[in-house]
């Protein structure tokens, strides 16, 4: 009993002690002088009323057939430090990826869809250059420090808006895609058409949503490094091959010719054991995420910014 009543007494002193400790946490009050100021004070207003001219270099991501290297320049104006507008312009030169040699060395060709695999980089379709109107929200800022040594200051923005993107695809074509029961005339003038329509381009405009974020680091109060994620959708004909019709696919018919290669290598061998004809139209374009990645460097005008009171 008696050691009942210490240790009631015991659990009686320590929640006294913590109510009293909480009720004396809550009257504290900062005295001096820091008494009432603020949390900041003459913060640089990096962005707030100034014109930003960035150029930029960037690549594109998991493309299937061309990788564009893009060469640009974006022109942004805030009116506030978290909100602004900008404009940019983007001009491309394209790469031709592994899967694009691999066609080229490999493919059988002597069908519609490839008629010759030495010029096959001459179908695929390519981004030529892009123009894009968006806006950037910049919610958060801060201070980076590499090794407490190199210190800077830091903005995560978003950027959001629309996109024209040039476009260069094989042009629409539809042709006999089957040389059985023609002569060696017939079957000469018909690949000659194959090899015609395979070096056709057509050009257009594609209009797209634009989105993104990106990292922006201060070196000094005009001059700024930053690091943008992209991604702008639209579809497009990246193959310059018939997309719509599942008998121009290897092996739909059991095509001998395409066994042994991989998955990713063969869909682009069409098999002319089945089809009548084939046709490249808008019908297919499929879906892309059309991912980009840049790198900028700019220059904010007028090269002093303002400073908060």
């Amino acid at each position: 009993m008696a050691s009942m009543k210490r240790l009631f007494g015991t659990l009686v002193l320590a929640g006294a002690t913590l109510v009293t400790s909480s009720a004396a946490a809550q009257e504290i009050q900062i005295h001096g002088p820091l008494a009432g100021a603020r949390s900041v004070a003459r913060m640089v207003r990096y962005r707030e009323n100034r014109l930003s001219l960035t150029p930029t270099v960037g690549i594109t991501l998991n493309d299937e057939f061309s990788r564009e290297i893009f060469f640009g320049l974006r022109a942004n104006y805030h009116f506030a430090d978290w909100i602004g507008v900008g404009l940019g312009f983007m001009g491309a030169a394209g790469v031709d990826t592994s899967l694009t040699t691999q066609i080229t060395a490999r493919s059988p060709g002597n069908t519609p869809n490839i008629p010759s695999r030495g010029i096959f980089p001459q179908q695929i379709g390519r981004r030529d250059y892009m123009v894009d109107l968006y806006a950037t929200f910049i919610p958060l800022r801060g201070k980076f420090a590499l090794f407490q040594n190199l210190v800077a200051d830091l903005d995560l923005y978003f950027v959001a808006g629309v996109a024209v993107v040039g476009v260069t695809e094989r042009a629409d074509f539809s042709l006999a895609s089957q040389t059985a029961g023609l002569d060696a005339v017939q079957v000469s003038n018909l690949r000659r058409q194959w090899s015609n329509s395979q070096s056709a381009r057509a050009s257009r405009l594609a209009v797209a949503p634009t989105f993104g974020f990106g990292l922006n680091f201060f070196i000094n109060h005009f001059v700024s490094v930053n690091f943008e994620y992209r991604a702008t959708p639209f579809s497009w004909n990246r193959s310059g091959t018939d997309e719509n019709s599942t008998e121009n696919r290897c092996g739909a018919a059991g095509n001998a010719s395409c066994a042994g290669f991989s998955d990713a290598v063969s869909t682009y061998f069409a098999t002319n054991s089945s089809q009548r004809v084939a046709r490249v139209t808008s019908d297919d374009r499929t879906l892309s995420f059309n991912q980009t990645v840049t790198l900028g460097v700019s220059i904010f005008l007028p090269t002093s910014p303002r400073i908060g009171p």
